[in-house]
């Protein structure tokens, strides 16, 4: 993973220099370039030209207070300053410009390391700089992409994942193959990311060179995740290099970064997609650092808009039910007419989520019509963005009052009254319980869930979550004993708030609704806890409907392999002490025995 890492300067204590400063000039609003001497070299004074924020509280006094990037803080008088000070065209033409290419290059470099610092970074700053770039960088010659030239560079895509963090690929082509590309930010922080990116082959880019003879190397194809020594906030401006084996130098311009968060995120998995099996080099050295960073993303700028209640919820819930809503408000309208049947549910909370926020009007209306219709209290979260299945819950759970949470998906059914109450009772009668997950059906009574497990294919490596006797009838033996399980399935979870918060809630890593319920439970089980399945209560789940099947699978390939590499040890432990067929002669506990009796 290229990274170039911004030097973190201790800063001195202050001191007055009246004599250190020589030169000075506003670049952007607060900041200048300072020019002062570092003492004598080759007979004559070094010059050090450094990046110095303005203290605002000293810009209109009798002094004015410098932080140079290089740590110190020094103090001018107002008098002293209106001496050095002038215009920065001024001191970009007489001090600057006659400086060797290469000194050119560290000069803009240092500057940018510098607005690295807490508080320095800011759109005015980056465009000062860019503008600095432009007058003082050494231009290369343009890179021409031509079937009779070995020189060949090209950026197909560019993906901000955030102000530092970056995703590349595209590819090169040189005589010996020992070229390397370095991209250069519009600030002019540069990182070389041909080094540990992963590399490929393109049969388009030897096809087009093949009239030069023999390729040194067909690996021409390049895609890394990169992070910059210093924020990039213009959208504008980036330049990639190439050097070749034999010291060639050439450039390009490249389009303006992806920043769109989305559109990064299905860019990338794509990617991981088409360059082979998903748990290669390129996930595990660059996408998982990008995908956890844009998830991230994704739930930080998710927020609550507004919290709209209907009726009047308990005032001290025992209980509070969230559900996150995505696409289909339909489910809303069925859950609703079971619930209100419920009598149990009237001391319960219940709140819905929507994550897909262009719904929001379309939501008022039905919601308003469903309390009017069943008169079951109910609160709805709405927010600013998505913020997917872990974020929804996050939000949700963050308004909630109960002192049990009961995650529930809003395609799941009950098949009767009752079920939360006795999957309370349950709860509250197991010593030591972590999370508690009923039985889940599909519309033709086949099981969908009976406790999770985990398989992993002969002579595989990734573990995929399983659910115990999946398909099979509901009547099936082994699947109607309560038990503890490996995991249970967050689309109908029972567990104390307190827990949940102590071992940190579902993960955010994970992408759209999948393995987050998982690795919840192994967290449960390295907690001391235990996760339990309950058949006495029994419930519908449509599983999966909000989603198309094709959208799903490279993200849920992904999860997969990102959940077998934070947790693959801890899951063959548990693997190695559960039998799901072991319950066919296992007793059940009293109170599970009580609640099927009802």
């Amino acid at each position: 993973m290229p990274e170039r890492t911004a030097r973190r300067p201790t800063r001195a204590a202050s001191k007055s220099a009246e004599s250190k400063v020589q030169r000075a000039a506003k670049l952007a609003p607060g900041f200048a370039i300072v020019i002062h001497e570092i003492g004598r070299g080759r007979g004559r004074a070094q010059p050090q030209v450094e990046l110095a924020r303005i203290a605002p509280d000293t810009a209109a006094g009798e002094e004015v207070e410098l932080a140079l990037g290089s740590g110190e803080v020094v103090r001018l008088s107002r008098a002293r300053w209106q001496e050095v000070s002038g215009e920065i065209r001024d001191l970009v033409r007489e001090q600057l410009a006659a400086l060797e290419a290469e000194e050119r290059e560290a000069l803009l470099e240092r500057l940018v390391l510098a607005s690295a610092q807490p508080g320095w970074s800011s759109p005015q700053l980056s465009a000062a700089l860019h503008g600095l770039r432009e007058v003082l960088r050494e231009r290369l010659p343009r890179c021409a992409i031509e079937d009779r030239r070995p020189a060949g560079l090209s950026v197909e895509a560019l993906l901000a994942l955030d102000q530092r963090s970056f995703w590349i690929n595209g590819w090169m082509h040189d005589e010996d193959g020992q070229g390397a590309v370095t991209i250069v930010s519009p600030e002019s922080a540069r990182v070389e990311v041909t080094r540990g990116a992963v590399r490929y082959e393109r049969p388009d880019v030897v096809q087009f060179y093949a009239k030069l003879g023999a390729d040194r190397t067909r690996k021409h194809g390049f895609t890394a995740f990169f992070t910059l020594p210093a924020p990039s906030l213009l959208p504008g401006g980036w330049l990639a290099e190439l050097r070749t084996g034999d010291g060639l130098q050439l450039e390009i311009a490249c389009l303006a970064p992806v920043a769109d968060v989305h559109a990064a995120r299905a860019a990338i998995l794509g990617e991981l997609a088409a360059r082979g099996p998903i748990d290669g080099p390129l996930a595990a050295e660059h996408g998982r650092h990008a995908l956890t960073l844009l998830q991230e993303r994704i739930v930080g700028e998710s927020q609550i808009a507004s919290v709209e209640v209907y009726g009047q919820p308990p005032r001290r819930p025992a209980t509070s039910i969230v559900v996150p809503l995505y696409k289909r408000l339909d489910f809303l309208e069925h859950q609703l007419l079971h619930f209100s049947r419920d009598p149990d549910l009237a001391d319960c909370e219940l709140i819905y989520v929507l994550d897909s926020v262009e719904q929001t009007d379309e939501l008022a209306g039905k919601a308003r019509e469903l309390f009017a219709l069943h008169g079951l209290p109910f609160t709805v979260v709405e927010l600013t963005a998505s913020a997917g299945f872990a974020g929804a819950n996050r939000h949700g759970i963050a308004v909630a009052r109960g002192r049990r949470l009961l995650l529930l998906n809003s395609d799941v059914i009950p098949d009767r009254p009752g079920w939360l109450a006795a999957m309370n009772d349950f709860y509250e009668a197991t010593p030591r319980i972590g999370a508690l997950g009923p039985k889940l059906l599909y519309e033709d009574d086949s099981l969908q869930h009976a406790g999770l497990c985990f398989h992993r294919a002969p002579g595989g490596r990734l573990w995929e979550n399983a659910h115990c006797f999946k398909g099979l009838h509901r009547s099936f033996p082994a699947a109607n004993v309560a038990r503890a399980v490996p995991a249970v399935t967050g689309a109908c979870m029972l567990i104390d708030r307190e827990l949940y918060e102590q071992v940190g809630g579902l993960p955010l890593h994970y992408l759209q609704g999948d393995y987050e319920d998982s690795e919840l439970c192994l967290r449960l089980h390295d907690a001391g806890r235990e996760n339990w399945y309950l058949p006495a209560v029994e419930l519908y789940h449509l599983e999966g409907q909000s989603y198309a099947a094709g959208v799903r699978r490279t993200q849920s390939e992904y999860n997969m392999w990102l959940h077998t590499e934070l947790w693959g040890d801890r899951i063959e432990q548990a693997m190695a002490d559960f039998d799901p067929h072991a319950a066919d002669e296992a007793p059940p506990p009293a109170i599970a025995t009580e609640i099927a009796r009802v």
